[in-house]
């Protein structure tokens, strides 16, 4: 993970305008600039020192990866969940999804009054999310995201799309559908147009309480797929098999999964271990 200084202010509003449908407004102005390393003690031994803060080059220890700038953005979102049903009472309204729909949202932001123009932009982002129940088989999740950025050629890297990667081999979700497990952060960020899938089937035991051994652990047997796609790469892909709900009693907060990934012809392979942090701590 890399870090820049921001100073900033900003407001946000949200208000769901009729049953259903959610429209999320925000607006901000901010002071962006480049940091650097400014020790290299650490807790942990590391004979090969940390790399540098700067994303696209771990040796620049000396130049900003990036002009120090102000730019004011302005964001305009919707979310519209159908079906949806709803209850009241005199402290508010408690709505209820309808599982039989997908939710889907849409946004639009703008950047402007940049302290240079080529740092200005617009961006439209769509997603759509769903999980299918299967009766006794299980639940198919699936979480499909795009956007494309438009009069962005020369915006500051900070406003690329960043993607959600996985240097650590530790998982931090119930489940793994906004993540690449064995991406590599900053490698696919882009200013132009992107196509991100996720999706993971949960058997709830359909399938693995049919395995001899592998039953007693009472773990649901999970998969999963996702892709990247981003202009001038190959596309990266991941597969992963894994065990979920590990543990002992009402202790079961681990996911153990082995993910193996694809691009332009190399892969590699790892596993993941998950880490239910809220689970332990409720």
């Amino acid at each position: 993970m890399k870090l820049y200084d921001k100073t900033f202010g900003k407001i946000e509003f949200s208000e769901e305008i009729v049953n259903g449908i959610k429209i999320d407004l925000g607006g901000e102005y901010s002071r962006r600039q480049a940091l650097f390393n400014t020790t290299d003690n650490s807790l942990i031994r590391n004979k090969n020192g940390f790399t540098s803060n700067d994303p696209l080059s771990s040796n620049n220890y000396t130049i900003p990866f990036f002009e120090s700038h102000q730019l004011a953005t302005a964001v305009i979102g919707a979310s519209f969940s159908f079906g949806q049903q709803y209850w009241t009472r005199p402290d508010g309204k408690f709505n209820i999804p309808n599982d039989n729909y997908p939710l889907l949202y849409v946004g639009y932001k703008k950047g402007f009054a940049g302290s240079e123009k080529k740092y200005e932009f617009d961006y439209v982002q769509a997603g759509i999310t769903y999980d299918l129940k299967l009766g006794n088989k299980g639940l198919l999740g699936t979480n499909i995201k795009a956007g494309k950025f438009f009069n962005a050629e020369g915006i500051s890297f900070v406003d690329f799309k960043h993607f959600n990667g996985n240097q650590t081999h530790i998982g931090q979700a119930d489940r793994y559908l906004n993540v690449f497990n064995l991406l590599p952060y900053y490698s696919s960020s882009t200013n132009d147009a992107f196509l991100e899938i996720h999706s993971e089937y949960s058997d709830n035991g359909f399938i693995i309480n049919k395995i001899p051994l592998l039953n007693k652990l009472e773990a649901p047997l999970v998969f999963g797929l996702h892709n990247l796609s981003v202009p001038e790469q190959k596309p990266y892909f991941e597969y992963s098999v894994g065990l979920d709900k590990l543990g002992f009693g009402k202790f079961k907060v681990f996911r153990l999964d082995y993910v193996r990934s694809y691009q332009n012809g190399n892969s590699t392979d790892g596993v993941v271990l998950g880490i239910k942090v809220l689970n332990i701590l409720e």
